[in-house]
């Protein structure tokens, strides 16, 4: 099975001097459920079962208090298959332009659609920019200098699964001073 598991768990039990009055299923010496009698055997659906090994046993009670417990039944739950987290940036645009020093607001959108999202990052390269656990995950990257910067998101979710994202390059420049300037000459006669 594959967890979160969903199963039902069948009995047949009899009793030559009287009537079975129930049937208790157990999980070692956790009881799971009890079933009564139901169109010719005893049922209980087990439901949201978690990954693990099982060994189950159907505990037959009859009218007058007797009980017998069924050979055990071996059982195992895989954990589901993690289907990694999605990830992309969506700030800021490719190829923006910036005057150092920069600050560039970074931004991400990331889901898992079979969990949650732990934590996502942000990189320059190789190189940790910022680390976010909760949405929105918009990071201003500050005071960056001069540069030719290839940023990207990696999210990472709740079973450890990662996805990167799409890079963005973005490019810093130096600041040039912009004005009026004026030019003297002096002519001698």
């Amino acid at each position: 099975y594959t967890a979160p598991a969903n199963t039902t768990l069948v009995a047949s039990a009899a009793d030559s001097d009287g009537t079975i009055a129930s049937v208790a299923f157990h999980n070692g010496a956790t009881l799971i459920g009890t079933s009564t009698f139901s169109g010719g055997s005893y049922t209980f659906a087990w439901s949201n079962v978690a990954a693990g090994s099982y060994s189950l046993t159907a505990v037959a009670t009859d009218d007058q208090g007797a009980a017998t417990t069924s050979a055990p039944v071996s059982i195992t739950v895989t954990p589901a298959s993690n289907v990694a987290p999605t990830v992309s940036m969506t700030g800021p645009a490719e190829g923006s332009t910036y005057a150092a020093p920069a600050s560039v607001t970074l931004s991400a959108d990331a889901s898992d659609s079979d969990g949650s999202i732990a934590i996502v990052e942000f990189y320059n390269g190789a190189t940790l920019i910022a680390s976010l656990t909760t949405p929105p995950y918009t990071y201003t990257w500050s005071d960056v200098p001069v540069g030719n910067y290839s940023v990207r998101a990696r999210a990472v979710d709740d079973r450890g699964g990662e996805t990167y994202s799409n890079t963005i390059g973005v490019n810093v420049n130096a600041t040039v001073a912009t004005g009026v300037y004026y030019v003297y000459a002096d002519h001698l006669n």
